[in-house]
């Protein structure tokens, strides 16, 4: 089971708002993300962070990782 270590979360507009500032995301493949702690939130892989989330929960299943986290900072307005 290949696995990758995420120093940042890449949405590329697939989140969605589950309530307030909770989001969820499914992301391909099996991705390991330190819970509890500020992350840098960028739109793109290779763009600047938009803001910083603080992932609250991690599923792994059938080679994908959905996220639950909570947006906590926002660089400008969407």
């Amino acid at each position: 089971m290949p696995m990758t270590m995420q120093s940042s979360l890449v949405t590329i507009g697939k989140e969605k708002r589950l309530e307030g500032n909770v989001f969820e995301i499914s992301l391909e493949g099996y991705k390991l993300f330190i819970l509890d702690h500020p992350v840098p939130v960028q739109k793109k892989e290779n763009s600047s962070p938009v803001g910083k989330a603080v992932i609250k929960e991690v599923t792994w299943k059938e080679d994908s990782t959905r996220l639950v986290y909570e947006l906590i900072d926002l660089h400008g307005v969407n």
